[in-house]
């Protein structure tokens, strides 16, 4: 009823200053509708004067005035200690009101949603799916709340968590009717910052009202950086060629070399690296991306042929400390310091096969 009162008192303090195209009836009824406000006086004058220059007021105190009745039936009072009290091992938990019936909503490691009553009977599960590429266990950064982001009587539950160290979500669930929103950010991450890209960044994809608010959020965070394209398919290339290569550094004997994309960042440092001639092609090394990495180039083409992380500690890491062909002019030697130690690696680039040498 204060709340009420308070909009009450707004309306009347704007009323307009130009009264004299108003009949005196009118502005009469206006007076006694605002300061005995109710729905129905608000409807009887919008009725008897709809294009009174007093009717987008009327008209706006009544959207004012049925928002408040209806976020006081509908907002829950069951606070978040509550909730968790009766949600058992859930990540996060929070009182939900429908209808002017309190539930809980309680958010479990897997992403699934448990409706619970009061005392904590459970009414309903929904899942939601989880949006990553890791496979691990999603971990909850930004805890639940209810929030109506357009305004309306649309309440919607905002949280977000991490697939890992290299994957953040926001999203929007809206309970009634079991709809989730959400946005993703991946890339290269230390736990806390992220340096990468989002899917529903890309331009010309068409998103929703929800995604674009997600979207927003995902901007607007210090800890998501987002790279260029040219950069992008760098990290995806050196990714690649890691994942086909598990064992390069230490047993493979056969390598899988990848071809890079002219537009990545990596060709254009090949570009201007200092390149070793052999036959038919030339060979660079250098540093990119938190990677050294060796590309050959033949005919126009870039090759990525070696990756391996770049090395923090000369005395206790091995790094190359060069790279050198053999007279044939497609053997690719590979000369590596560890400390005061030195030993190589030999790629015959035609076979593409790899020898350890001490």
């Amino acid at each position: 009823m204060k709340t009420l009162k308070i909009i009450i008192a707004a309306a009347l303090l704007v009323l307009p200053l130009s009264l004299g195209a108003q009949t005196k009836a009118e502005t009469s009824l206006y007076g006694k509708t605002v300061r005995k406000f109710s729905i129905k006086a608000a409807d009887k004058f919008l009725k008897k004067y709809p294009n009174s220059v007093y009717a987008p007021k009327v008209l706006h105190l009544k959207d004012s005035v049925l928002m408040a009745e209806y976020i006081a039936a509908n907002v829950s009072t069951i606070s978040p200690d509550a909730a968790m009290a009766v949600a058992g091992n859930a990540f996060d938990a929070i009182g939900w009101k429908k209808d002017g019936v309190e539930h809980v909503l309680a958010l479990d490691p897997d992403l699934t949603f448990r409706v619970l009553s009061p005392d904590g009977t459970l009414e309903d599960t929904r899942v939601i799916p989880v949006y990553t590429m890791s496979s691990a266990t999603p971990s909850l950064v930004t805890p639940m709340e209810i929030i109506s982001p357009f305004g309306g009587k649309r309440q919607y539950i905002h949280f977000a968590y991490r697939g890992g160290t290299d994957e953040y979500v926001e999203a929007l669930y809206l309970p009634e009717e079991d709809l989730v929103h959400q946005a993703l950010f991946y890339g290269k991450g230390d736990g806390t910052r992220i340096e990468g890209q989002s899917p529903e960044m890309i331009e010309g994809v068409n998103i929703s009202a929800e995604v674009a608010w997600l979207v927003a959020r995902l901007r607007e965070n210090p800890n998501l950086i987002q790279i260029s394209k040219a950069d992008i398919l760098t990290d995806d290339s050196i990714q690649w060629w890691l994942q086909k290569n598990p064992n390069a550094r230490t047993s493979a004997a056969k390598l899988v070399f990848g071809k890079l994309d002219p537009e990545s960042s990596i060709v254009e440092a090949c570009k201007k690296a200092r390149k070793e001639k052999g036959s038919g092609r030339s060979a660079a090394i250098f540093d990119i991306r938190g990677y050294t990495v060796i590309c050959t180039v033949s005919g126009g083409e870039y090759t990525l042929v070696w990756c391996e992380p770049v090395c923090t500690n000369r005395n206790t890491q091995p790094y190359i400390r060069s790279i050198y062909f053999d007279n044939d002019g497609t053997t690719l030697n590979l000369f590596y310091y560890k400390g005061k130690t030195t030993f190589k690696k030999k790629i015959s680039l035609p076979s593409r096969t790899i020898r350890h040498l001490k």
